[in-house]
């Protein structure tokens, strides 16, 4: 019975030991996000969304949340814009050091021509009491109400929240 004992146990150590590599192989750690907002506003978590990115934008501010408090992120792509598409990568680095995912949205950064080259301080003017939040104050909600047919004629000049608030109140 004794020879028997020794053998046996090494059996369940061993049987145990396979059992802990291949879990620890298979087992990955959670990549995803459960919050994604750029310059205060949510967007999908899974990504692909396009942004319009206003005149003049040189950086955005990017808050990422991971499922898993402890996974790593990631974000590269959030500064230097060149005119037209800009690619915004998450990248999510589970707590595991092992599974990763990333995730991406695409930062359009307008061209200037025409009209927009030739009023691009108005525009950038405009869009930074908008965003500020300034324009709602007098005389900048006045100042939206007189350029509202500028902005309609020239939507590619404006960032899209601005259009919408635009075609919905004027």
């Amino acid at each position: 019975m004794k020879k028997l004992v020794m053998p046996i146990i090494m059996a369940v150590v061993g049987a145990l030991s396979v059992v802990l590599i291949v879990t620890n192989v298979l087992t990955t750690s959670p990549v995803t996000l459960k919050m994604m907002r750029i310059d205060d506003v949510d967007y999908s978590v899974t990504g692909g969304e396009t942004i319009k990115l206003t005149l003049g934008t040189t950086q955005v501010i990017v808050d990422a949340r991971p499922t898993d408090g402890n996974a790593i992120v990631e974000v590269t792509g959030n500064t230097n814009f060149v005119e037209g598409d800009n690619t915004l990568a998450v990248k999510v680095t589970g707590s595991d050091g092992k599974s990763s995912k990333t995730y991406t949205w695409t930062l359009v950064s307008p061209k200037l021509s025409g009209w927009c080259q030739e009023n691009s301080e108005l525009v950038k003017t405009i869009e930074t009491n908008w965003a500020d939040e300034q324009i709602y104050e007098m005389p900048g909600y006045a100042e939206l109400g007189t350029y509202a047919s500028d902005i309609r004629a020239h939507q590619e000049c404006f960032s899209s929240s601005l259009v919408t608030e635009v075609q919905n109140n004027y």
